[in-house]
Formats: structure tokens, sequence, C-alpha cells
């Protein structure tokens, strides 16, 4: 019996855990705020509060954003940002997994756009053109009469 307990050690319960968002809207309804009023004192959209209250990050830019928009929001209603921020479950990505599938990452990157090569050349020959213009007519009179 006591190999048994020693085998399979007895976990703790689970601590509920409660998400930040969840946590924020409880926060705000507790101070009678609607998510208008908190979108305009933190100068974000209204979905931008939506996305936060509902803890759905992948409708926001990004990690860094999010844990700004949290600490801004924490701060608003006064509650303690570090505890806000230590909550929050950002799924991490590794970068490769972000790049796409169909690109060739051995090839050196090509900074312009072949479409804007023949408008680059229109350009330089009509400021050669322009150039040789300005040149012909701004010469003085040729001697003998030629000019």
């Amino acid at each position: 019996m006591e190999r048994e307990a020693l085998q399979q050690p007895e976990m703790p319960p689970a601590e509920p855990r409660m998400w930040p968002g969840k946590r924020l809207r409880e926060a705000r309804e507790a101070r009678n705020l609607s998510r208008e009023q908190v979108a305009h004192q933190l100068h974000q959209e209204v979905s931008t509060i939506v996305a936060l209250e509902e803890d759905d990050y992948a409708r926001l830019p990004g990690k860094t954003y999010v844990l700004g928009y949290l600490r801004s929001y924490a701060r608003l209603l006064q509650l303690p940002e570090s505890e806000i921020i230590a909550a929050v479950q950002i799924d991490h990505v590794e970068t490769s997994d972000l790049l796409p599938e169909h690109i060739d990452y051995d090839k050196p990157v090509r900074l312009t756009p072949r479409s804007a090569r023949p408008l680059l050349y229109i350009v330089l020959i009509l400021l050669i053109v322009a150039g040789l213009v300005g040149l012909f007519f701004g010469m003085p009179s040729l001697p003998f009469g030629l000019g």
C-alpha cells in the first residue's frame, strides 16, 4: 500500500485560474464603466477592449502591443499590472512557424520590385534629355554665325 502511495503521489488540486480579460471586465463593471468609456480613456477602439476582455489576443497586432494594452487597462482600473501581465498566456510560437512556406529563404531579397525598374529607366532618360536640352539652349551663340 505504501509503495503505491509513493508511486502515485496525490496531486494538489489545481487552483482556479482567473484570466486577465475576465478580471479586467469584472473590475470595469464594478466601476460602472462601459467598454466605450474605457476605449475612449485609453485612446483605443472598442474592438480592442472587447478582444482584451475576451483574451482573444489573435485579433490584436502582436504580443508587445497586447502587453502594453493590458498594462494601460490595468493601470486605468487600478489593478496590479504585474499580476495581469503574469496571467497572460500568449502562445509561444517559433518564429520559423510564422514564415510562409512558399518562399525560398536562400535567395537574396529583392528590395526593388521588377515593376519599378522600367519607371526608373524612364526617369533617368528624361533627366538626361532635360540636361541636354538645357545645355543646348543655355549655350551662348556659336562663333561664325552658326548659332
